[in-house]
């Protein structure tokens, strides 16, 4: 009874097996989906086997359940047809449908070889493709020619880099070369002209001198002369001073002997717009001193008026107020 239990069990359990294999199987090769054929028409079937996956913008759509030789009537050529299965629907539900612009590309599958087809829609006017509707094939370039590709690229631009580092190093070199010729002329230049501009500089350098000594002299006698004409000012104001004194002193006097007075009150008073002329003129321009100033005749002294007969002192008042005799005109 046990052995028989035993039997069962493990009867039940190579049948799960069976069941689970057939459902994977079912699963993994798309029994149970709906799909639909359509044909490729090819001179070469190159790098194509049966079973090569399709796919549409990178997501797989089918693949190819068939490749058949045909002959095209001329001798010894053939024509392949393939056979593409896709699928009727997208997993999410909506329908597959191709544009009649539709192309199939064998395209390397990676590195390490193998193919597959990727359909390329070039249009999407003219309707779509129905069941059996035929397209034309294309060949895309395999990874070693994308690598020869690429490689001929890397050689071309290494290439232009090199005569473009060659043409650099040429023109630094010249640039060096034109450097060193300037460099050359400059110093030939600057050696030229040392002696002439030493000798330049040297006689500024003289001629600086000589004129700081004049410079100095001039400054000395300058402070010689003011000095002078300083003093002169301070005497003739003193005297002027002196003047005004006596002046206020003959104005008392002169209400005592005012005709007598007048004459010499008149007098001293030209000699005193002849002196502040004088010395407006020496103030102005102290040189003068060493020329002379020339007094206008408008200062010129006037003659007095004439003393009274009947007084005893007429005579000496009269040469007292006699006006002086002119001097040498400074």
């Amino acid at each position: 009874m046990n052995v028989q239990r035993s039997d069962l069990y493990v009867g039940m359990f190579l049948v799960a097996m069976v069941v689970i294999v057939v459902a994977a199987l079912v699963a993994t090769s798309g029994w149970g989906t709906d799909r639909y054929a359509i044909y490729v028409r090819t001179a070469s079937a190159q790098d194509l086997t049966v079973d090569t996956k399709i796919f549409l913008q990178g997501l797989e759509v089918g693949r190819i359940t068939a490749i058949n030789p045909r002959p095209t009537g001329n001798a010894g050529q053939l024509e392949f047809i393939l056979r593409l299965s896709l699928l009727d629907r997208f997993p999410d539900g909506t329908p597959l449908r191709l544009p009649r612009a539709t192309v199939a590309e064998v395209a390397p599958a990676g590195l390490v070889g193998g193919s597959q087809v990727q359909l390329r829609v070039l249009s999407d006017s003219g309707g779509t493709l129905a069941p059996s509707d035929t397209i034309g094939l294309t060949r895309g370039g395999s990874a070693l020619d994308a690598f020869g590709a690429l490689a001929r690229d890397l050689k071309g631009t290494i290439e232009a880099t090199l005569v473009s580092a060659t043409s650099t190093m040429n023109a630094a070199r010249v640039l060096s070369e034109s450097l060193a010729v300037a460099t050359g002329a400059a110093r030939r230049f600057l050696v030229a002209v040392q002696p002439g501009t030493e000798k330049l500089m040297g006689s500024v350098a003289a001629n600086l001198e000589s004129l700081r000594r004049l410079m100095d002299s001039t400054t000395g006698r300058s402070g010689i002369t003011m000095r002078q004409v300083d003093s002169t000012l301070r005497q003739s104001r003193q005297l002027m001073q002196r003047l005004d004194s006596l002046t206020r002193v003959l104005t008392v006097l002169g209400t005592e002997n005012r005709p007598d007075l007048t004459a010499l009150i008149t007098n001293l008073r030209q000699m005193s717009e002849q002196m502040q002329y004088i010395l407006e003129q020496v103030g102005r321009r102290p040189l003068r001193l060493i020329t002379g100033v020339r007094v206008p005749d408008s200062l010129r002294t006037r003659p007095s008026a004439p003393a009274r007969p009947d007084t005893a002192r007429a005579p000496r008042d009269s040469a007292t107020t006699r006006p002086p005799a002119p001097g040498p005109e400074r």
